[in-house]
């Protein structure tokens, strides 16, 4: 081969590296291209590119488990009271919530119709909520006739239905009659 051949030869070498090179840094090109479009969207902060790391995850602090509770709940409570102290507890709330209305004039009025029954000064809602009711009524059947008169009228029922919707009367009232263990009618 002669020098001149060699050196087309060399020509024809380094142009086919120039182009597979030139080949070679394109597919580089459209490599780095498509690997941009994957990537979410650069933010930016008036047109300046902001670069967002991700949170790293904190790491978790084992605490090592008590049989005990971090924290333990105490209820006050009063403790419970004998059967007389709680019948005389109950005659208490229920002298105490009558007294609220003893000025009233349709409690007043029925006072005064059970004291001309019964020509005692001792009989009122008080008694008649008592544990004495059943002998007040045997003993006085009279009354009967006094309450369902009073009944009638219904400023009297009003006044009656605000004193019985108070939970603590029923309660002591329910203590008071000894009917604490009876169950609530079905219909109500």
């Amino acid at each position: 081969m002669s020098k001149k051949s060699r050196f087309f030869l060399w020509v024809i070498i380094v142009g086919l590296a120039f182009i597979a090179g030139v080949r070679a840094y394109r597919m580089y090109e459209g490599y780095v291209q498509a690997q941009l479009e994957a990537q979410p969207p650069t933010m930016t902060f008036n047109n300046v590119p902001v670069r967002r790391l991700p949170p790293q995850p904190e790491e978790q602090v084992y605490k090592r488990w008590t049989e005990e509770p971090a924290q333990k709940e105490f209820y006050l409570e009063n403790p419970p009271l004998d059967a007389e102290q709680e019948k005389e507890q109950a005659r208490a709330t229920v002298a105490s919530i009558l007294s609220d209305y003893k000025n009233n004039p349709e409690i007043q009025s029925f006072y005064a119709d059970l004291q001309q029954v019964t020509g005692r000064r001792d009989i009122d809602l008080t008694a008649l909520s008592g544990e004495n009711l059943t002998q007040l009524i045997q003993q006085y059947p009279q009354m009967q006739q006094v309450i369902a008169e009073h009944a009638k009228d219904p400023a009297f029922a009003q006044t009656i239905q605000e004193i019985f919707q108070n939970p603590q009367f029923i309660q002591s009232v329910k203590v008071l009659q000894g009917t604490e263990d009876i169950p609530p009618a079905a219909g109500k």
